[in-house]
């Protein structure tokens, strides 16, 4: 997770941004309210989410903004404090409580500077420096000038930005002058990862509210702190919010002629998640180093640190001479990108692991488990906001950490107020793929199914000696968390480590709340991917295809997905660092305008018959130039072809899931099992051969059986 912004530090360098806010708000136009305008506070909400959660931490002022305004005198929220020029005074005591988290909306002007490459604040949009840079729009030079609205929408903050080049008042909505604006809209979503309880944190840059890409063409660009994953990863919420944003939008500046999402990593995950849950917000979608949903990769992040722990177990037991020292052989077992020259910053020096070297596993998961799974940990910063605006502190004791508890109205809770989760791993053969192919023995795949174990139930677990545990004891350090772990010190030869089962409720509700991409998505998507598996990133490319995959199962084709990659120009293989010079996402729009017009002149949504000719699968080069374009592009991915050009440039990895027999799509949160006597019998094992004592210990190490991936998720709702 991403730090949270620190609450006193930073907020007098914030205020550089922070031109001066409207006094006092008008009253809430309703929890739903569309239109409101300056001066007027934005709806509450929610509309279909349930129940605000609480506590909810107000980051208003430190987004540089105002502080909330007051809503209630009950000591409910965050505390309002007295101001000494402009800076609250938090010793003092509060003038009232901000439960909803609301500011007056207002409006900024912008311009780019080419002198800086950013935006920066200007008083007068009629005044520029002589270093704005200059633009073409409907065929006429423009000073790049933006008009940017900021307030509060369903508690989040959000903004719309919009070209102003002219001189323009904004008493009114009815006075601006929009005739810049090409009337699409980019809905931006952004990424991270996040356990709610804050309003997050609004990001002014030009890859975010200030798109440039998008407002260099002429698209007005909505944003929200409620649409960034770093913030909370509810989709029902990040929906609820994208909706009542988008609403606001049509009342204020009008029905789009379309809305196109853009976001990476989670905010692609919302456009796929989203888009398929709502046939209305988007017309178009271009996400970026996606994962096709959240809650599905954690199905595979789930293992990460129990391979790690056995393989760093074998290996400090014999250092010279076990194959688990080599990072690329326990790559046959995770499936994921490894290195063996990779000098990773903050694990390197590890006394537990071979040096050098590094996986994805560590690189881009270590530490997934603690901020999703355990309720226990959080990151120290919440607990100072949280008593910096006087929340009781029996409130935040109260607080359960975990990404189901997060969606606390949608998933079961155990007794203690823990919700539970979807991870299991009964029946999970690893290796399996690595066992057929002759690449370990019958025995190592014994012993590594019988010690990886799983992982306690999320209402046992304790901070342990995990190293973000700040009072962790550096004589014992575990960097596995292995105190949270299911293990078995006779596992070889003795008891099983035992495997952990998932809540088949909590599953099915995965699935019910829409928080699983179930491949039903027929809008318009050019999928990107800059290619990161040399620097071990876990923005995995595989990913792509999984999403694929389920479109296929799904609505039975992905002609409307289109994926291109780009090479990344420059990649430091050892210090894991990268530069992709590269950024197809102007021409994505480009040629996503391109397959909108031709729908709109159509008469008909026929999204494929629509398609441009460029809409193709394509890899580009470091230099943006096409490495190959057309229909073999990723041939031998989903396919028995040979590999495509694309699939040769850019190899795909898998996942230990993958590895264990699991399909591309990556879907399956609980396996239907099968006994152990058939899988010997139907060719689960390929040709590996176990001798009548193996055959009895792979039966002790799957009592109940192993995993039968030709049948459905047992998770999903109406499937035994």
């Amino acid at each position: 997770m991403r730090a949270l912004i620190n609450y006193i530090i930073l907020l007098v360098s914030i205020l550089s941004l922070n031109l001066s806010a409207l006094a006092n708000g008008k009253p809430n136009q309703g929890q739903h309210g569309a239109k409101f305008w300056v001066g007027e506070v934005g709806p509450s909400g929610p509309i279909f989410s349930g129940k605000h959660q609480y506590p909810f931490i107000c980051s208003t002022f430190e987004n540089g903004l105002s502080q909330p305004v007051v809503d209630n005198q009950d000591g409910i929220g965050n505390a309002v404090f007295p101001e000494l020029d402009g800076v609250p005074m938090v010793t003092a005591n509060p003038i009232g409580y901000s439960r909803n988290c609301g500011i007056p909306t207002r409006v900024d002007y912008f311009y780019h500077s080419q002198t800086a490459n950013k935006f920066l604040p200007i008083a007068n949009p009629s005044s520029v420096p002589d270093d704005v840079e200059r633009i073409t729009i409907k065929n006429k030079t423009l000073n790049f000038v933006v008009r940017l609205e900021r307030g509060t929408i369903n508690r989040f903050i959000y903004s719309i930005a919009m070209l102003a080049p002219f001189p323009e008042a904004y008493d009114n909505p009815k006075s601006l002058n929009k005739t810049a604006w090409n009337g699409k809209l980019v809905y931006k979503f952004q990424g991270g990862e996040g356990l709610g309880h804050w309003q997050g944190s609004f990001s002014l840059s030009q890859g975010q509210a200030l798109h440039y890409d998008s407002l260099k063409r002429g698209y007005a660009v909505a944003y929200s702190t409620g649409t960034r994953t770093s913030t909370h990863y509810n989709l029902v919420l990040a929906e609820e919010t994208a909706v009542m944003l988008k609403r606001h939008f049509k009342a204020v500046y009008g029905k789009p002629k379309y809305t196109v999402g853009i976001g990476a990593s989670g905010g692609a995950v919302q456009q796929y998640v989203i888009g398929q849950n709502n046939r209305r917000l988007l017309d178009a979608a271009i996400p970026q180093n996606a994962f096709p949903d959240m809650v599905t990769q954690t199905i595979h992040v789930g293992d990460c640190e129990l391979l790690e722990r056995y393989f760093d177990a074998e290996y400090r037991q014999d250092p010279l001479n076990s194959r688990w020292g080599d990072w690329l052989e326990r790559g046959l077992i995770e499936g994921l990108a490894a290195s063996d020259i990779a000098v990773h910053r903050d694990w390197s020096a590890s006394p537990f692991a071979p040096f050098p070297g590094a996986n994805e596993c560590i690189n881009g998961w270590r530490g997934a488990i603690q901020t999703t799974f355990n309720p226990e940990w959080a990151n120290p910063n919440y607990f100072s906001a949280l008593g910096l605006y006087r929340y009781p502190p029996e409130v935040i004791a109260n607080i359960k950490w975990t990404h189901w508890n997060d969606l606390g109205n949608i998933y079961p809770q155990h007794k203690n107020g823990v919700a539970y989760n979807t991870w299991d791993n009964v029946g999970v053969q690893y290796g399996l793929h690595a066992l057929r192919n002759g690449d370990i023995s019958t025995q190592e795949f014994l012993e590594i199914n019988a010690c990886v174990g799983g992982w306690k139930p999320s209402q046992e677990m304790t901070l342990g000696d995990y190293p973000w545990n700040p009072n962790a004891d550096s004589g014992t350090l575990d960097p596995w968390d292995q105190a949270n772990m299911n293990l078995s010190l006779a596992c070889k030869t003795g008891q099983p480590a035992p495997r952990t089962e998932g809540n088949i409720k909590a599953m099915n509700i995965a699935y019910g709340s829409g928080h699983v991409f179930t491949g039903k998505l027929k809008i318009p998507i050019i999928d990107i991917r800059w290619y990161l598996e040399p620097v071990l990133d876990k923005h995995r490319s595989q990913a792509s295809f999984a999403a694929r995959a389920r479109m296929i199962k799904g609505q039975r084709h992905a002609d409307n997905q289109i994926i291109w990659f780009a090479e990344c120009s420059q990649l430091d293989r050892v210090n894991l660092a990268v530069d992709c010079e590269y950024e197809p996402i102007g021409y994505a729009l480009d040629v996503i305008d391109q397959w909108m017009t031709n729908i709109k002149g159509s008469g008909r949504r026929a999204v494929i018959g629509n398609k441009p000719e460029v809409a193709v699968d394509t890899c580009f080069n470091g230099d943006g130039s096409v490495l190959y374009a057309g229909s073999a592009a990723w041939d031998g991915i989903l396919d028995d072809n040979p590999p495509g050009p694309c699939t040769s440039a850019f190899p795909v990895y898998a996942t230990s899931r993958i590895a264990a027999g699991e399909s591309v799509r990556g879907d399956v949160f609980k396996c239907a099992l099968k006994s152990v006597d058939d899988a010997l019998s139907d060719g689960t094992f390929g040709n590996a051969h176990f001798d009548q004592l193996q055959r009895r210990r792979l039966n002790t190490i799957f009592p109940s059986g192993v995993c039968d991936y030709s049948k459905p998720d047992v998770g999903k709702p109406g499937k035994k």
